[in-house]
């Protein structure tokens, strides 16, 4: 499989650089951010500074996505107490994911080109399906049966609880 990934990449035409890159949603002069008016309705855990939400468009049950209610960047951006807080909060994230069973490892993705604003994606690995480990796996989630959304909500309420159980600040 790393093998099929690998060649459709190397097949990518390599294209001149494009400086100053667009803008980015939530960078000056792009798009608003639509991370900064998301609301706690739809979290399945939040406090004063991070939310939690089901990743419901992933056909893996147990995804998460933690979203900074303040509107930076990158964690480097960040006051130290929240650098501190995001790493309590994604060690009880991973904790939560793995106690669903199921998982084999839980995958922390941030790639910071889609939006100026720090979110993290906790993916979990299906157990038994090694070739979507390493990068695979958020390009590849999609050929995954969804298990059906109420599986998912599920799944997003049992890891919600756990976070609401957890010793997180804030």
């Amino acid at each position: 499989m790393n093998d099929q990934i690998e060649a459709a990449f190397a097949a990518m035409e390599l294209l001149d650089p494009v400086v100053p890159e667009e803008p980015r949603e939530g960078d000056p002069g792009g798009a608003p951010c639509g991370l900064c008016t998301m609301t706690d309705e739809n979290a399945i855990w939040s406090n004063s500074h991070w939310r939690a939400s089901s990743r419901s468009w992933s056909p893996i049950p147990g995804g998460v996505l933690l979203v900074s209610k303040e509107h930076v960047d990158a964690l480097s951006d960040m006051p130290r107490a929240r650098q501190q807080e995001f790493g309590v909060i994604a060690a009880a994230v991973e904790v939560a994911i793995m106690e669903l069973g199921g998982a084999a490892r839980v995958h922390l993705y941030r790639w910071g080109d889609g939006r100026a604003h720090f979110h993290v994606h906790f993916i979990p690995r299906p157990l038994g399906r090694p070739q979507f480990g390493v990068r695979n796996l958020p390009f590849l989630e999609y050929r995954f049966a969804g298990p059906g959304p109420q599986e998912l909500a599920r799944a997003g309420q049992a890891i919600g609880s756990a976070l609401g159980r957890a010793d997180l600040p804030g």
